[in-house]
């Protein structure tokens, strides 16, 4: 593997099991890797989530302004600087939006049968500002129950294609293993990494991707007509195996 000249993480079963932290072992690869390009953390999260997670543990590596932090789907991007995270975009969904959006879900998620009564635990609608998600098992789902309930993805293609017909004008992707992500048309994945090889005028084919969720309506999958070199894993084992590469590339 060659050193590329910047790094995307997705968060979610690529850094982290879904809807946790990192482990440590996991974030201090990330720090070591920071040392030597620019890394991004790309993700359906909301930044509130990261930063009581896990975001305070790089607040003081001599690189932290080579960080970057792209929440709800790109649709925010936030570097350290000054002693503060600071917003440096915000592609936020107006409030009666929102609440269309909340609506068309539970329309849609009312006539699919195999998503009635599902047990769920914690919120199943998620509110980020610039990002509605969903997850029919809830934020708070047992792991056990995270891989197992939809094993085919069957139950959420049904609902991605209501959602897709029921509000065109947005964008609407599968994450994770549980959830379906909803922003402004075109704003995803892919709109962040064409942003940050604006802003670091690297050309994208410089750049690398690591994610999960890669398939054909997986919101990773939207980055690869970008031109940036990718790698699919299987979730975070995989990932610390492709950080020791890169680690061990651009420290050579």
């Amino acid at each position: 593997m060659q050193c590329p000249r910047a790094v995307f993480f997705d968060l979610d079963d690529t850094l982290a099991e879904s809807f946790h932290p990192p482990v440590p072992e996991m974030l201090e690869r990330l720090r070591r890797l920071l040392e030597h390009v620019p890394v991004a953390i790309i993700t359906g999260a909301s930044f509130q989530r990261m930063h009581e997670q896990f975001l305070t543990s790089f607040e003081t590596h001599p690189n932290i302004s080579q960080l970057y932090i792209f929440p709800t789907s790109s649709a925010q991007a936030y570097i350290y600087a000054a002693g503060i995270w600071e917003l440096l975009y915000d592609l936020a969904i107006t409030e009666a939006d929102r609440e269309h959006i909340k609506k068309g879900i539970a329309d849609a998620v009312s006539r699919i049968d195999a998503l009635k009564d599902v047990p769920h635990f914690g919120e199943q609608i998620i509110d980020k500002g610039s990002q509605i998600a969903y997850t029919p098992v809830g934020v708070e789902a047992p792991k056990e129950l995270k891989d197992s309930w939809d094993l085919d993805g069957s139950k959420r293609l049904t609902l991605l294609s209501l959602l897709k017909d029921k509000l065109p004008e947005f964008e609407v992707l599968m994450g994770g293993v549980t959830t379906i992500d909803i922003t402004r048309k075109n704003v995803n994945k892919a709109y962040g990494v064409r942003w940050l090889s604006e802003r670091l005028s690297i050309p994208i084919g410089e750049m690398f991707y690591v994610g999960d969720a890669f398939s054909e309506t997986g919101n990773d999958t939207v980055v690869i007509p970008t031109g940036v070199e990718w790698r699919a894993v299987s979730g975070p084992a995989e990932t610390k195996r492709i950080l020791d590469e890169l680690i061990a590339a651009c420290s050579a």
